[in-house]
């Protein structure tokens, strides 16, 4: 059986020779044989053990936690301990996951409500960061897809799934945080003024690409998360007073495309016959 003197295992393992005589003093992984010069051996199941300890250290175990662990896995056969290691190595890995998970989510969303106000509050980030936790990131991606499959169609919901969100790192949602926060800046702006109606250009065609030009669609999932008179944002960004602003400019962006199709003078007279 091939064995390790402590400086090739350090070496191999790419730790120091004090951590390894550290963790024989602790107790947490002895050598399996030390010579009558006091040179440590280690062996096979020395190294599994390692592999072990060095594991559960990445995921935050502390050494205390890890020699508890390893106790209790005594007298089991050396197969079926390294099986059950792994079992829960890959359990605290998905631990890990979901929260690394969960974080992502919070600091995108955090990260995109200061490029669309300037400011975040932090009662909505705690309220948020209390859901999340509370009822974890896919039961509240379960919700709101529970909400979806209430009012849209079953082929509906893959181009609202799509849709780009305030959680994630996506090209499309800057573009859109982007685009709502200059809506925030002019939304006291005349309907018909030129910033109005390169606004409502720009809805338009981000919109159509959202909703993969299904307008029927992106009206009534405007409507779906319109706030009742009086009620805050069911979408951040998207408050009733910014809502009636697009609405209007919209509104004469298209009276305008279609005076302009009606008009000769204005489309070249290929309607004058």
């Amino acid at each position: 059986m091939k064995m390790y003197r402590i400086g090739q295992l350090a070496k191999e393992a790419g730790l120091s020779i004090r951590t390894l005589r550290y963790y024989d003093e602790f107790g947490v992984l002895k050598p399996s044989v030390v010579s009558g010069a006091g040179y440590r051996y280690y062996g096979k199941e020395d190294v599994i053990r390692l592999h072990h300890i060095t594991t559960l250290k990445q995921l935050g175990f502390t050494l205390s936690e890890i020699k508890n662990v390893l106790e209790d896995e005594r007298g089991i056969p050396t197969a079926d301990k390294w099986i059950d290691a792994i079992r829960m190595q890959i359990a605290e890995v998905r631990k890990e996951q979901e929260r690394l998970k969960m974080l992502d989510r919070v600091l995108h969303t955090t990260l995109h409500t200061l490029e669309l106000r300037g400011d975040v509050a932090a009662e909505e980030l705690l309220l948020y960061i209390q859901h999340i936790r509370k009822n974890g990131a896919e039961a509240a991606e379960h919700f709101r897809a529970s909400a979806r499959r209430n009012h849209f169609t079953d082929a509906e919901i893959p181009i609202l799934e799509g849709l780009p969100s305030l959680e994630e790192d996506d090209p499309r949602t800057t573009a859109w945080v982007k685009l709502l926060r200059e809506v925030h800046t002019h939304r006291d702006e005349p309907p018909e003024s030129d910033i109005s109606m390169k606004l409502a250009a720009q809805l338009l065609e981000l919109g159509a690409n959202f909703f993969q030009d299904n307008y029927e669609l992106m009206e009534r999932y405007w409507d779906w998360v319109r706030p009742e008179p009086g009620q805050s944002e069911k979408t951040l960004g998207l408050s009733e007073d910014t809502m009636a602003y697009i609405d209007r400019i919209v509104e004469e962006y298209l009276r305008r495309e279609q005076e302009s199709k009606g008009n000769p003078a204005q489309n070249g007279g290929r309607d004058r016959e």
